[in-house]
């Protein structure tokens, strides 16, 4: 059973791929479609995929100075 993110890591394809295919897990099977569904949106419209980076930079204390300058950093790279 998995119980921390480091359960997650140790994970090999194979193991996922039981793990999704067993009976009983509809939480993840849900969690995996909302997953795979937001990152198609975001292919066909990125500027959800930069609002998603923004976000996840905020959440993890990063100025607003610092963002702005990476995702311009990325902006310009790709």
């Amino acid at each position: 059973m998995i119980t921390n993110i480091n359960d997650l890591k140790s994970l090999t394809e194979e193991d996922l791929y039981n793990l999704i295919n067993s009976d009983g897990n509809n939480e993840l099977k849900d969690w995996l479609a909302k997953v795979g569904s937001d990152r198609i949106d975001e292919v066909f419209d990125p500027s959800i995929l930069i609002e998603r980076s923004i976000n996840i930079y905020r959440n993890m204390g990063y100025s607003e100075e610092w963002i702005k300058n990476k995702i311009n950093e990325i902006l310009k790279n790709s």
